[in-house]
């Protein structure tokens, strides 16, 4: 059965899905350019120098469809980095009336524009390594945002399949790919792209910030900063973190101080300042609604964002179109096969078999030699795999010296892909390579 998340207006008639993590990144009507403390300094010089192309000519069009970079949308490359002239050569390497020219940097809202005017059915929209999907011809609403979990008794039952934007009644005939949008922090937004351009990030409306932190050591660090920056004890937040809430700049300040130097020491736990902005306000709905989702209202439009509850990824976004093509949904699909392989594989990789350790010789795990034989004996440890992974050249005398092994997860090994199957074999097991290849060896007596 669907669940409603929220509600939404578009009064531009255009609809942007996007991670909203990463608005801080968005330029909205702005410059496209990155500022202090929005990422480290080498990567800020080198978004900062790129430069935006076009490609022109009778042409144009034509030329550009044949490209496939992902920074390349229509007819304009963004972001491209000037001493490259990759895009330029494609172009040239087509053989039809196209040229690319350099143009003023675009500012994100402005991008949505120009390619939404070239394909207004749906395009991706490139900002800073990332991308959003944006639809043109969408009603002003107010409209519903609807979403479906996967199925009953299926793998992973409790997350989404689907959330859509409910455009209008009826039964979908077909469906247009629009793209994929990129999720780097686990959420996403439907919202008019121009009321966008009124989203604050990192400036609290009210002045104040919450300031969070989480981890094994968690508790001796309240203790602490209480202590050293003469705080009140901290409270529980959202989820398995504790901190303060409403705290001016420099109360922040002096606790933040107090937490980097209990990191210095090497207590282990994370933290988090979150300040009182458009995206803090989203989230403290979304931590306590069974949707995990929230609407607020920005620019004069209502948006709805929510957890993707599958993580990051890049997920494929559609128009479902009714027979005579009424535009039905724009659709977010979280839940396809290709996304339940990947959770499952991530899950084996840390959490499952391929997460258990192997004793392996210093030979392979420091040297960088070959693995040549292994064996597969009892495990005394849960996180124990069982698994004895050697070079096949060490002596024995090298072997009986616990100081020429180590213990590594078998996720690591598994670089060497022949690996990977043999992993799978049962205690008892003995491999050895021959001619590139892992075939079945005796079992060590002893």
């Amino acid at each position: 059965m669907p669940e409603t998340l929220g509600t939404v207006t578009f009064p531009s008639g255009e609809v942007l899905l996007i991670d909203f993590g990463l608005l801080r990144l968005w330029s909205a009507d702005r410059s496209p350019l990155l500022h202090e403390d929005q990422a480290p300094p080498e990567t800020i010089a080198r978004a900062n120098r790129a430069v935006d192309l076009e490609v022109v000519g009778p042409d144009a069009a034509e030329a550009a469809a044949q490209i496939d970079l992902a920074t390349v949308k229509g007819r304009y490359g963004f972001d491209q980095d000037p001493d490259n002239d990759l895009l330029a050569r494609q172009i040239a390497g087509t053989g039809l009336d196209a040229t690319v020219r350099e143009i003023p940097r675009m500012a994100h809202f402005t991008r949505v524009h120009r390619l939404l005017d070239d394909d207004p059915g749906g395009t991706e929209v490139p900002f800073h390594g990332g991308w959003a999907v944006a639809v043109r011809g969408v009603p002003t609403g107010p409209l519903v945002v609807r979403g479906e979990r996967m199925p009953a008794g299926a793998a992973y039952e409790e997350r989404w399949r689907s959330v859509w934007v409910e455009c209008a009644t009826g039964e979908p005939e077909h469906s247009a790919e629009c793209g994929y949008v990129l999720v780097d922090e686990a959420r996403l937004l439907f919202a008019d792209p121009a009321a966008l351009n009124a989203w604050h990030n990192d400036d609290p409306a009210d002045g104040m910030y919450d300031l969070a932190f989480w981890g094994r050591d968690q508790d001796v660090v309240g203790a602490r900063v209480s202590v050293d920056a003469q705080a009140s004890p901290p409270i529980s937040l959202e989820g398995p973190a504790i901190g303060w809430t409403n705290l001016v700049r420099d109360d922040v300040v002096g606790r933040l101080q107090a937490l980097r130097a209990l990191k210095a020491e090497g207590l282990r736990f994370a933290y988090d300042i979150r300040p009182h902005d458009d995206h803090y306000r989203l989230l403290q709905q979304m931590y306590r609604t069974p949707t995990e989702s929230g609407v607020i209202e920005v620019g004069g439009a209502h948006m709805t964002g929510w957890f993707t509850s599958w993580g990051d990824g890049a997920f494929p976004v559609f128009r479902d179109l009714a027979a005579d093509g009424t535009l039905l949904r724009v659709r977010v699909e979280l839940g396809g096969p290709e996304i339940v392989a990947r959770q499952r594989r991530m899950e084996r990789l840390w959490f499952g078999d391929l997460s258990k350790l192997a004793i392996v010789t210093a030979r392979v795990a420091g040297d960088g030699a070959q693995v040549c034989w292994l064996y597969r004996e009892a495990a005394d440890r849960e996180n124990d795999s069982g698994w004895r992974v050697f070079a096949g050249d060490e002596s024995q005398d090298y072997i009986d010296d616990a100081a020429n092994s180590v213990l590594v997860p078998l996720r690591e090994l598994i670089e060497d892909a022949a690996l990977e199957e043999v992993f799978e074999a049962p205690v008892g097991s003995a491999f050895e390579r021959v001619d590139g290849k892992f075939v079945k060896a005796p079992f060590p007596a002893g």
